[in-house]
């Protein structure tokens, strides 16, 4: 391997995580093989979010020309994607010359753009998945020959562990994300302590209780502090049990303002967190979640609301139902008269699709369970 090939290899593994690298990888593949540009294409029908498209050189100022108006009849894809995984071929041998003096994608953009020749690799395919890799020659140099297949067959294996690792990467961090948007909806404040005891994560609930300065802080990387040093203090023990391998505790934090205090819950971290790399320091150490006892949780009505796109009153009714009311009692306690109840009973089940009323009951049980609102 020359000094070429171990730069481009490189710059390569470091586009795993990284499409600026990954972009310089395909600049040094092409000059590689003295081409004018390159075209690096991954997609994937089963995870479309680690689609790849990415080229160089001459293709840089025509890529939108070629996707909107040549890429469904650039005959090169599917030729390569029918080489065996990590071969390697050259267009001027796939195709016939008749092809190449004809074909509407050759005659009226590849070759007017100042390209003559591919150079292509099949990385991976099968029916769900297809990686390629081309390279496109100027008539400045020589057509393609077979020491130009072999050298670029011995990347192609690189190449294909690259996109696998991208692959894998794209999908991890897609659950860490949609974890993080999860918690980030939590009512409750949530961090995540790495096992120095550092903040890796603090959610949008635990950043707004910090902004109010009354009782508690959040340290540069987002672990709560309590005003109060006795309540400090007891965290921080708590966070020593839990690093010993305890299980933790309940602290409280005083507030300046007069408001109840502040319950801080300290255990150990879930390992699934550090699965997801939230943690990139090493595994989160604990998690601390911070409850703020005036704050207005939405009510079971509400969220029934909400989720069945039920009118106030049937949500109301059926948030009783659910309760153990019956029909009488919730018409006595509203105010309104039993034909008013029966009104909203009707409007919920049609609403929900439900045909009884102990099956709405069920369903608004499992919703409200679901949501910790019983």
């Amino acid at each position: 391997m020359d000094d070429d090939e171990a730069q481009f290899l490189n710059a390569l593994y470091a586009g795993v995580m990284d499409d600026a690298a990954l972009k310089r990888a395909l600049l040094l593949a092409q000059a590689l093989f003295d081409c004018r540009a390159g075209a690096l294409v991954s997609l994937d029908a089963q995870a479309s979010v680690t689609d790849l498209t990415m080229v160089s050189g001459a293709f840089d100022d025509h890529i939108l020309t070629y996707l909107g108006q040549f890429a469904a009849i650039d005959p090169a894809p599917a030729m390569l994607a029918s080489i065996p995984g990590g071969g390697a071929a050259a267009t001027d041998r796939l195709f016939s010359k008749e092809v190449r003096d004809r074909h509407p994608f050759i005659q009226e953009f590849f070759r007017p753009i100042g390209l003559t020749e591919t150079l292509g690799g099949n990385l991976f395919s099968d029916q769900a998945r297809f990686s390629i890799i081309g390279l496109q020659r100027g008539d400045d140099r020589a057509p393609f020959d077979d020491d130009d297949i072999a050298r670029l067959e011995r990347l192609t294996p690189h190449l294909a562990r690259a996109l696998q690792l991208r692959r894998s990467f794209f999908r991890v961090q897609g659950q860490m994300l949609a974890m993080q948007t999860a918690i980030d909806r939590m009512p409750t404040g949530v961090a995540l302590i790495d096992s120095e005891g550092g903040a890796v994560f603090a959610n949008a609930a635990l950043r707004r209780i910090a902004q109010r300065g009354d009782g508690l802080s959040l340290d540069r990387t987002g672990k709560p502090l309590p005003a109060n040093l006795a309540a400090r203090q007891r965290c921080d023990a708590l966070l020593q049990d839990v690093a010993a391998g305890g299980p933790g505790g309940l602290a409280t934090a005083p507030r300046g303002s007069g408001a109840r205090d502040y319950v801080l819950l300290v255990a150990p971290g879930v390992p699934a967190f550090a699965e997801l790399a939230w943690d990139r320091r090493g595994r989160a150490g604990a998690i601390m979640l911070v409850h703020d006892p005036d704050s207005r949780a939405r009510s079971p009505a509400e969220l029934l609301e909400q989720a069945l796109h039920l009118p106030k009153g049937a949500a109301r009714l059926l948030a009783g139902l659910a309760a153990d009311d019956d029909l009488k009692s919730f018409a006595e306690r509203e105010g309104v008269t039993i034909h008013t109840a029966r009104f909203h009973l009707r409007t919920a089940l049609a609403r929900t699709g439900t045909r009884t009323q102990a099956e709405l009951v069920r369903l608004a049980v499992r919703i409200l369970r679901d949501l910790a609102a019983l």
